[in-house]
Parts: C-alpha cells; structure tokens; sequence
C-alpha cells in the first residue's frame, strides 16, 4: 500500500510531499542514497537515534546536540556528493591579488566548491563515504571539519537559509531514519550515477523502503501540524 506524507506550511515553509511505498521509492534526496548504499552507515545512524530519542516519538530539533553521528552523516552527505558543484557567479567590486593571481574589478567569479570538498588534503580519501572522519577522539563534532564542508557558499554572500536548510535536512535525514529501513534493490546498478546542471542530482532510482514499525507516530506528527494550521 502506497502511503503519501504532506508536511503542511508550518513544517517546511512553502510545503513538500513525499511518498512511502513499502517497496520501492523513486524519491531521490542524496541522504536516502547514501543509507542505501553504505548499510552499516544506516544501522549506526538509527542505533544512535534509537538510543537518544527512543522507539515513542519522532526526533526533534531539541535532539539535534545528542545525536553527534547523525550530524556527522549530514555533513559527509554534503561533502561527498556536493550537490551544489559551484556558486552562483558573482563578481569583484575591485582589483585584487590573490595567491599571487591579479584579478580585475568586475571579473566574474565563480567558487568551485565540489574541489574545495575532495580535497585530499584537507579529506583523506575524499572519495570514500565516511561520516566517522567529523567526529573528533570523544564523539563529538569536529566543528572545525563541519565548518569546512562549503556548500552555501562564503563570504559576506552565502546563502542566508543556510541555517535554516541545516535544520531541514537534520529533521528530514534522522525521520527517515528513525522510521524506515533502505535497502539496495538488486535489479538497480551499484554505481551511483547523477544528473549535472547547477546542482547534482542522483538520477532515479528504486530502492526497497520498509517502515520499521507502524505509520502511527508519522500519521500523528502530520495530524498534529494539520491541526496547528487550521487554528
């Protein structure tokens, strides 16, 4: 039975809709594949919010601080599939010399931000998935590492929803999580493959979705907001 979740207004601004099929899905946020593709990654991430939030309510906001490896996890998915490759052009309001480099007023700018994310130097073994490389020797997050994935540009011009996207995607990512097992469907290839444009996107795909218990706390957070908007 398909099951399709309306997350009203007060829960993502404009609204989205997503849908759960028990089966299959061909919902396509980089997290979700990632859960797919690196099972242990999954079992750690829902280990963790098992044991933080516990099986009788959804994560919240609140949780956020508790749950170092499931930001660890949000972080290595925007370093790794940098779904934003460069910025948006901007320009210089004047001449400047950088790294030795002359740049003159009004050049076109653009940062690449994809290389800034694989770089070897700063992430060894850039290409491997590994949310483990944000956690420092306690547990806990490497700030300095998280603040160093580039995704929402930088500068007096970065995205000013970058906060606000953060929470976002925290939420979406430890749900999903929290709710539902991913699974590889055998008759899709292993290899990741993506669409390129101002952003990358995973091109679709069908995994096996399974809830990993009923959609009674699902049904009753969307009731509750639903509730909420009509008062």
């Amino acid at each position: 039975m398909r099951r399709a979740l309306q997350v009203p207004k007060s829960g993502l601004g404009a609204g989205a809709q997503f849908s759960i099929d028990p089966t299959r899905t061909s919902h396509r946020p980089p997290g979700s594949r990632c859960q797919t593709k690196y099972p242990d990654v999954q079992a750690r991430v829902q280990a963790e919010l098992d044991q933080v939030v516990g099986r009788d309510r959804l994560p919240c906001m609140s949780d956020q601080p508790n749950l170092p490896y499931v930001m660890a996890f949000l972080y290595e998915t925007m370093r790794f599939t940098s779904f934003l490759p460069v910025t948006i052009p901007h320009a210089t309001t004047d001449s400047a010399f950088v790294l030795g480099y002359y740049i003159p007023k009004n050049t076109v700018i653009f940062v690449n931000q994809w290389s800034v994310n694989h770089d070897p130097v700063k992430w060894p073994n850039p290409e491997d998935f590994d949310p483990a490389r944000f956690l420092d020797e306690d547990g806990f997050i490497n700030k300095d590492l998280a603040n160093s994935v580039m995704i929402f540009s930088v500068g007096k011009r970065r995205c000013i929803g970058e906060e606000l996207s953060k929470m976002l995607m925290f939420l979406f990512i430890s749900i999903l999580a929290h709710q539902c097992d991913f699974k590889v469907n055998q008759n899709e290839p292993s290899k990741m493959s993506f669409s390129y444009g101002l952003t990358i996107k995973p091109k679709s795909f069908k995994v096996h979705v399974s809830l990993r218990e009923s959609m009674e706390l699902l049904d009753s957070a969307v009731q509750k907001l639903q509730d909420e908007e009509t008062c």
